[in-house]
């Protein structure tokens, strides 16, 4: 008997992280379950393109991301035209339901008939909860959203968590699914920088959504994610995304304080913020994020119990935030908090501690976590795309959007 050895071709991709102050780009050749970072480079914008989460200058962030890509296909040599990308902006809804399908015959196996009808009626329910609960928060129509992301976290049947439906005979089952929303005009934006770039953007992936794929191990964690212009608050529970928000409340309005205070430039606020001083200024800070954080996560869980570990992120000192949490009984907020507060760090499995590129040391330590995550969810997105759930749940979106 010949065998034909067949070569497995990488899938290469461009991941673009759209920041306030710079654009990163990265290009990642995936094959298999492995990872190959080829090359990245950042190119700094005007602080006015972005502001508040929203660009307000779309043309110049768009030049922005040609000039990236231009640079980095002279660099390597070669053409990418699939594009995964993030999209700064606020309205964002993050929309999780549990919903229950009782088959009417289960002495029959699942066919693939019924796997369809099965994801229908799930997603069906499922937007139509989510359809209700955005308008009611925010007055956005059915019509005035556009889904960007519906994932599946977990599958039970008959009380046993599985990976599988096709050719089993359940009597119940009960699907775990996360949606993600923008609105139809921040949707136009990804249509318009897609033009301007001539590149195929094949995911939208929201930070607050990538940054949890690092934490595939651990069922439950709340991630606080402090930057220059927001703060997002992400809750993963029982293995499910339960929601996330990105507020209006960011670490410079801590620095404008105290520049108004001292005489000092905001390098040298952000080297020495974790020593002892400022202490005015941080206390006053502390309380609107101890107000921000209980409110936050209060919304998110109600009545649940809240994670004890946490994980925060942001792109400079955050010792003192640390050790404030750490130090207060979070049940004094009108929360339930079993255990006090732990902070952990992921585990990033499929890059080195440290990448050597363009002579620059990329320290997974620091702000670049949030581009690692986006790498890790494109991977198990590239993996979904085999997955026969996960197949016929696109094929209902696809059917249902028609």
């Amino acid at each position: 008997m010949n065998f034909v050895k067949q070569e497995i071709k990488p899938k290469i991709v461009w991941i673009i992280d759209i920041w306030t102050f710079k654009i990163r780009v990265w290009i990642c050749k995936i094959i298999n379950r492995d990872v190959e970072l080829v090359w990245y480079w950042e190119k700094r914008q005007e602080d006015d393109y972005i502001e508040m989460q929203e660009i307000q200058n779309l043309k110049g962030v768009s030049e922005n991301i040609s000039l990236a890509i231009k640079k980095a296909e002279k660099d390597w040599e070669i053409e990418v035209n699939d594009v995964i990308i993030n999209l700064p902006t606020t309205n964002m809804f993050f929309e999780f339901s549990q919903i229950n399908h009782i088959r009417e015959n289960n002495e029959n196996k699942i066919d693939d008939i019924e796997l369809y009808e099965i994801m229908k009626n799930v997603e069906t329910i499922a937007l139509k909860k989510h359809f209700k609960s955005i308008k009611e928060l925010s007055w956005y129509k059915k019509s005035d959203l556009k889904l960007i992301i519906s994932n599946i976290s977990k599958i039970i049947c008959d009380n046993k968590e599985t990976k599988i439906l096709l050719w089993t005979n359940p009597k119940v089952v009960n699907i775990s699914l996360l949606n993600v929303f923008i609105p139809e005009s921040k949707y136009e934006i990804i249509d318009y920088i897609k033009k301007s770039i001539k590149k195929n953007i094949v995911n939208i992936i929201p930070s607050e959504f990538a940054i949890t794929w690092l934490f595939k191990e651990v069922r439950d964690v709340v991630i606080i994610d402090i930057w220059n212009s927001h703060t997002s608050i992400i809750v993963k529970k029982d293995d499910n995304i339960k929601s996330a928000k990105k507020l209006a409340f960011w670490i410079n309005d801590l620095i404008k304080q105290i520049r108004k205070n001292f005489n000092l430039t905001k390098n040298e606020i952000i080297r020495t913020i974790d020593m002892d001083r400022f202490l005015t200024e941080k206390a006053n800070f502390l309380a609107i994020f101890k107000d921000v954080l209980s409110i936050t996560l209060d919304e998110i869980l109600w009545w649940e119990i809240c994670p004890n570990n946490f994980f925060m992120i942001g792109w400079w000192a955050n010792k003192f935030v640390k050790n404030y949490l750490k130090s207060i009984n979070l049940n004094d907020w009108n929360l339930k908090i079993v255990w006090n507060v732990k902070f952990i760090n992921p585990k990033i499995d499929f890059l080195d501690d440290k990448i050597e590129n363009n002579d620059e040391w990329i320290d997974t330590a620091k702000s670049n976590v949030n581009i690692y995550a986006m790498i890790k969810t494109t991977l198990d997105f590239i993996k979904k795309d085999k997955n026969k759930i996960e197949k016929t749940l696109k094929q209902v979106i696809h059917d249902l959007d028609a």
